[in-house]
């Protein structure tokens, strides 16, 4: 039986971070609070996502906001740890929301859900799943009729969709 805790930094314990691998990652707030479901915080934090500044030692091929997670798909530089760039993009996102009170709520979950995508796996393929989740949830019917998705490979995964 695996007495290894939900949450816990074992679930960490062999995370790799390998230059130019592609990642799908996801990314919730804190508490699964629904921060996004407001548009102008939604456009803020895409503003931040669509900035090239975020991204100075990554590449991020799609991304779509959910009410109250992140989806990404990225490829790593040379000289970053995918916990860099998710901590880079998570302190990014929170500086534009952030209250100008100074308030001390969280955004963002501490951790974060990673998958290295293996060799023979289709980036567009994925790219389209990331993509089709407000589709899943029920917000759109259309994965395109969703205003907070975004990346260098968008147009290419949108052209091939059937």
């Amino acid at each position: 039986m695996n007495n290894i805790a939900p949450r816990s930094s074992a679930l960490r314990r062999g995370r790799r971070s390998i230059a130019s691998q592609p990642y799908l990652i996801t990314v919730s707030t804190h508490e699964r609070v629904r921060w996004f479901c407001d548009p102008t915080d939604a456009d803020r934090a895409a503003s931040v996502l669509n900035d090239n500044r975020t991204w100075p030692e990554a590449t991020v091929l799609a991304w779509v906001l959910m009410p109250d997670h992140l989806h990404l798909m990225l490829t790593l530089g040379e000289t970053e740890t995918l916990a860099q760039v998710i901590a880079r993009v998570k302190a990014r996102v929170w500086h534009q929301l952030r209250p100008a009170s100074g308030s001390s709520l969280k955004l963002w979950q501490h951790s974060f859900h990673d998958h290295a995508l293996r060799r023979g796996e289709d980036l567009l393929l994925a790219g389209r799943y990331l993509l089709d989740n407000p589709v899943r949830a029920g917000l759109v019917e259309r994965h395109f009729d969703w205003k907070w998705r975004g990346g260098s490979l968008l147009v290419a995964i949108e052209a091939e969709w059937p």
